[in-house]
């Protein structure tokens, strides 16, 4: 199989499309040797997070990276319920893009917990997972919760009244940044500049902590840790050594030494923070559940 292409080498989006109010970029050959990524940014995050290793993803490919409803450039609402109604719109974006064949999933965070939400749904669909820096493996984070509480939707709000439109973008921008990345000064322009896009509206700020109330409710009822265990395709873990949000000691707790990973020098998206350093560990992990799906086909 081709190696990955260098990430500089960029091919150009085939499109971007419109589904029932989701966006969606697709990027790469339908008839890539690889097949189909799918790839689901984290909560307050949208598709942009991807930008750095797409291309290299592509090269092997067909990549459908996804905004998810409330999120990026996405007009429809969030769900109800958050993780089952994100999976069913994977399942319809697959379906518009004509895709038949079982896919893998890579999400980051919320994404993470959709992509296994997705394979527990529609378990003949999918032939690999990357989940990175999941929530709800072990509980829910304390800091979680306190920071989707009605309370701190309340002193949000009222703080968002006293300052410009444009100081709330980049309020959010600046503190996703810190929060995503393990060294924040050293991300690529374009990806900050992702981070606070789909904030420009008054009041699109304040609008996505019900839907991390929403998550933080539902993700004790999720049961992820066990359908990791339990998964009939491979599963890669992925964390940040430095993340903040999703701490890399969880994988001491759920009885898993193998298929995960942690990454020297990263926060909670791995994908802004080292790329390199994340494909290095992707790309071969796909490849090798690409030759296990091929294998088992010729038997069959």
């Amino acid at each position: 199989m081709r190696a990955l292409r260098p990430i500089d080498d960029a091919p150009r989006p085939e499109h971007a499309a419109t589904l029932d109010g989701v966006h969606y970029v697709v990027t790469g050959e339908a008839d890539a040797p690889g097949g189909t990524l799918v790839l689901l940014h984290g909560f307050c995050d949208n598709l942009t997070t991807w930008n750095r290793v797409v291309p290299a993803l592509a090269a092997e490919h067909r990549v459908i990276a996804i905004d998810l409803p409330g999120f990026g450039r996405s007009a429809r609402p969030a769900p109800r319920p958050l993780l089952a109604g994100y999976a069913e719109v994977v399942a319809a974006v697959l379906d518009a893009e004509g895709v038949r064949e079982p896919v893998a999933l890579i999400g980051n965070s919320m994404g993470a917990a959709t992509a296994m939400t997705f394979a527990t749904r529609h378990p003949d669909r999918v032939d690999a997972l990357v989940l990175i820096d999941m929530p709800g493996l072990r509980g829910v984070p304390r800091l979680w919760r306190v920071a989707m509480s009605r309370p701190a939707e309340l002193g949000l709000r009222t703080a968002l009244r006293a300052v410009p439109d444009a100081a709330a973008q980049f309020g959010i921008s600046w503190a996703y940044g810190r929060i995503a990345a393990a060294r924040p000064a050293a991300l690529d322009p374009s990806v900050r500049q992702g981070f606070g896009l789909p904030y420009a509206v008054r009041g699109s700020v304040a609008a996505i902590v019900p839907i991390g109330r929403r998550l933080v409710r539902e993700l004790p009822g999720a049961d992820l840790a066990r359908h990791v265990a339990q998964s009939p395709v491979p599963v890669l873990l992925v964390f940040g050594a430095r993340d903040l949000l999703t701490p890399a000691r969880v994988l001491r707790r759920i009885g898993r030494p193998g298929g995960a990973v942690v990454l020297p020098g990263c926060g909670h998206c791995p994908q802004v923070d080292q790329p390199s350093a994340l494909l290095g560990e992707v790309g071969p992990f796909l490849r090798a559940a690409r030759s296990d799906v091929d294998r088992t086909a010729r038997s069959a």
